[in-house]
């Protein structure tokens, strides 16, 4: 089995043609299965690397290890697993610090994100209309048209903004984004990335956030947080609700004591 069958038998999908329907199905099954997460990005740094896995690494990680990587891993790779399945599939770049795909069907120019870490479960056409608005696990996600080839994307919680972004809609290949790349992972206080423990997984009507030691259960209702203190238990909750391997962990928590950051004493 190439890389290629391996990645999609993990979304549990099988191979069809390219079509929207198809590309919906593989982005909810991505947000599914695979996690946003910064444990491989810290292994990958220390393996001496500022890139992005190749497409047989990534997908050999999703079965050895659990992982998925940060927003340049995951909007790549499934970036270059669409254009392996026929899709017209281009890089946008989203400033300051992200990645989005441009994907065109059927004359339709469509955004899509498996990478942010938020419930962006459809393509998006985003010059459809002037404002697009989805809603999940407590977040509303704003699409806003600022200029001609500018669009904002809001994240808001409880009526208040997070986080925001711009997205630059001219499509661009892989080797256009090497200093993004680069600079995604400068190993520097101000990059806090590169500073934290940060995981996000999509499971049926719950999403699980975790950052440091700090897990966040959001469903569409409510949030419950967890506060945790205890090594062993840590381990054990995030070994549970993300099935990565106890080794990355072992190995996040290094990389950041020499960083000066002690998540356990």
């Amino acid at each position: 089995m190439n890389a290629v069958e391996k990645y999609v038998n993990y979304l549990n999908m099988e191979i069809e043609e390219p079509t929207i329907n198809y590309l919906q199905r593989l982005i909810q099954q991505h947000l599914i299965r695979i996690p946003y997460e910064t444990f491989s990005k810290f292994y990958y740094f220390s393996k001496g690397g500022t890139y992005v896995p190749s497409l047989e690494d990534f997908t050999e990680h999703l079965y050895s290890k659990g992982w998925g990587g940060t927003c340049f891993t995951l909007n790549i790779n499934f970036g270059r697993l669409l254009k392996e399945l026929g899709f017209d599939c281009r890089f946008v770049r989203v400033k300051p610090g992200h990645l989005g795909l441009m994907i065109t069907i059927d004359g339709k120019k469509l955004y899509v994100d498996v990478g942010y870490g938020s419930p962006i479960m459809k393509p998006v056409e985003l010059e459809a209309r002037h404002r697009h608005l989805l809603h999940g696990f407590g977040e509303e996600i704003i699409f806003t048209h600022r200029d001609q080839f500018v669009f904002e994307v809001d994240r808001r919680s409880n009526g208040k903004s997070f986080v925001k972004k711009m997205i630059e809609w001219i499509p661009l290949e892989e080797d256009d984004l090497i200093k993004d790349i680069e600079a995604s992972y400068q190993d520097t206080d101000d990059n806090i990335t590169m500073r934290r423990i940060t995981a996000v997984r999509f499971q049926g009507n719950q999403c699980y956030f975790l950052r440091n030691q700090t897990l966040k259960v959001m469903t569409y209702r409510n949030i419950r947080e967890y506060q945790m203190r205890d090594l062993d238990k840590w381990r054990e909750m995030i070994q549970e609700v993300y099935q990565f391997d106890d080794n990355s962990l072992q190995d996040s928590l290094q990389f950041l004591e020499h960083r000066n950051i002690k998540l356990f004493s």
